[in-house]
């Protein structure tokens, strides 16, 4: 059995995001000088239970960042290992012995063990029998409303990016390898790398974004998120062209890491009447995304 730490603070869940509500439980766990420790479920449960679930916000690797960012310990709870099958006494009691914490740090909706039966009442019950504080934290409001997960993707649903990144506390951001794509872009001066991520990607539309390239450059970008209904449907997908000219540091060809952080949005997705409407608009997109970035210096 691992050593007593006294100073060892866990918080649980999802985490999906890691969003202002998940940032308030990481800084309850890391008072009174806690180490603490990040218990996140992945895949969702849900997923796995065979219900539909939303897309992301993060993929596992940015999620584990953004909590590290925070000064957590990453565990991973993977539900497919017969976790969602375990009663709910020795969910918490198994979870305490394997990881020997003083402090358990949960939100108001959180539920555990076999058919989500546990509930904060038992938590503190359990707290009290194992030995450890059991702190529950009410909902973290913004503007009146609770920040969650579900909220921000429906802020990035509709186009809300300014809310979205506020219930976030910094800029959402997505992550993939480049597809190769039909080179239109290159074709209309405007070379832009592909993605299809396996998170939310905001409204269709176009964006001002950051970019950080494989050798870990960040660059100023615009990025446009949607179909291409100019020509035809196609999957959707973001496509981002790097505002640095020539376009110094980034890879040829396709499969290398790209992630792109939303920072504004500029306008919607329009079908244009030909590749020279298309072309001209594309150009005073360019223009405002460079002023964009030009103000934030």
């Amino acid at each position: 059995m691992p050593e007593m730490n006294p100073q060892r603070a866990m918080v649980i869940g999802v985490l999906d995001g890691v969003h202002l509500g998940h940032q308030a439980l990481l800084a309850r766990a890391a008072q009174d000088g806690c180490r603490v420790l990040a218990a996140a479920f992945h895949p969702h449960p849900q997923s796995v239970l065979g219900q539909t679930t939303p897309l992301p916000l993060t993929t596992w690797r940015t999620r584990s960042r953004e909590l590290r960012k925070h000064g957590a310990r990453v565990i991973r709870l993977d539900p497919r290992s017969g976790l969602l099958e375990t009663p709910a006494f020795d969910f918490i009691r198994d979870l305490h012995e394997n990881h020997q914490f003083s402090r358990l740090v949960v939100g108001q909706d959180f539920r555990f063990g076999h058919r989500r039966s546990g509930t904060t009442t038992l938590l503190e019950d359990l707290g009290a029998q194992f030995g450890f504080e059991v702190f529950v934290l009410e909902d973290v409001q913004f503007n009146g409303e609770r920040v969650s997960s579900s909220r921000i993707r429906v802020a990035l649903a509709e186009a809300d990016l300014e809310l979205a990144n506020s219930l976030l506390g910094r800029p959402y951001e997505i992550l993939g390898r480049v597809r190769a794509g039909q080179r239109r872009g290159r074709t209309l001066g405007t070379p832009t790398a592909n993605l299809h991520p396996k998170t939310m990607l905001p409204a269709d539309g176009v964006y001002v974004t950051s970019s950080r390239l494989p050798g870990g450059q960040s660059v100023p970008s615009v990025s446009f998120v949607g179909t291409n209904p100019t020509f035809g449907n196609e999957a959707r997908k973001c496509e981002t062209h790097v505002l640095s000219d020539p376009e110094e540091g980034v890879p040829d060809g396709a499969g290398w890491p790209l992630q792109v952080a939303f920072q504004s949005r500029v306008r919607g997705a329009v079908r244009f009447e030909s590749p020279e409407a298309l072309q001209h608009q594309i150009h005073h997109d360019l223009e405002v995304a460079r002023q964009h970035h030009a103000d934030r210096r």
